[in-house]
């Protein structure tokens, strides 16, 4: 990631932990960002988690689950993160309740504009929580969110893929998304991969987004794909790892699309989704069809 000093929309970043191993690589990941974008990154905990297992398996230290403790340890993360980026505004929030439902609150009361979340965490107790977590926060959450695989690396931001449908609520999430990454001028691929039902309607549908794209969305760095398949996520997979893709982006209104991607079944199938992030935009009003 490189620095700008332009601005966009995002001005505040929530980057939720549960102090795991995956959940300091997303805050990692959402610190720098935060310092690239110049906006202020807001460290988050919830004490109160869902009852499954041992406390101890599913965040790291002994009696973390005390309130002083748990705002000591976010101050220590804060410290660790400012040793690293001195040139972010860094904010610790501590609360009390279940983990989906205080980051939503959270996201509304303090006007949040990105969540940025690990999807994994370290050991099969933290996997579940975090993993079901993430998937509730995108199903949920009225801002986007970047979900943070725990092999995803800190590397640059200069090639993103925008899945579509051709879904009405498409058009308001790439302009968005522009807006987020314009500080990296990224080449942005809006991909649509067709079902071979009706090549003709598909193209035609396709340049008439592309058109819609091109004139009303200001970013000069697009770029237009169609793929004939039908094997929509095979397909997404090998474009994403020919094109050594960054960060994978799609509108989504249901859980569907995050599933798919980290469904235990695909594991061997897609490897993307082990280690590039995904952006899902919840979009809740919308006509079309839904590409996940």
């Amino acid at each position: 990631m490189t620095k700008s000093s332009d601005s966009g929309p995002v001005k505040k970043i929530l980057i939720p932990t549960d102090f795991s191993g995956n959940a300091y690589n997303a805050v990692m990941y959402g610190v720098k960002l935060a310092e690239s974008l110049k906006c202020t990154a807001i460290l988050f905990h919830s004490a109160h988690l869902p009852k499954i297992g041992r406390l101890e398996d599913v965040i790291s230290g002994a009696g973390l689950n005390r309130e002083d403790e748990l705002n000591a340890g976010l101050s220590n993360l804060k410290q660790q993160m400012l040793s690293a980026h001195q040139n972010v505004n860094i904010e610790t929030l501590l609360s009390g309740g279940f983990a989906v439902e205080e980051i939503i609150r959270c996201v509304k009361e303090h006007k949040i504009d990105l969540v940025v979340m690990g999807t994994k965490g370290a050991g099969a107790i933290s996997q579940v929580l975090i993993g079901s977590n993430t998937a509730k926060v995108i199903e949920m959450c009225p801002c986007p969110v970047l979900a943070i695989p725990e092999n995803a690396g800190l590397g640059s931001l200069d090639k993103i893929v925008f899945a579509t449908n051709f879904a009405d609520n498409d058009f308001q999430s790439i302009y968005l998304l522009a807006g987020i990454f314009k500080p990296f001028n990224p080449e942005i691929t809006i991909l649509h991969i067709g079902d071979r039902t009706d090549l003709n309607i598909e193209k035609k549908m396709f340049d008439w987004f592309k058109e819609q794209i091109s004139t009303t969305i200001p970013y000069d760095n697009f770029k237009f794909e169609m793929i004939d398949s039908t094997n929509v996520l095979e397909s997404l997979n090998r474009f994403v790892e020919d094109n050594s893709v960054n960060v994978i982006s799609a509108s989504t209104r249901k859980r569907k699309f995050f599933d798919k991607l980290t469904s235990r079944s695909l594991t061997k199938k897609l490897a993307y989704h082990s280690h590039i992030p995904l952006l899902a935009f919840h979009a809740q009003h919308s006509g079309g069809v839904p590409l996940f």
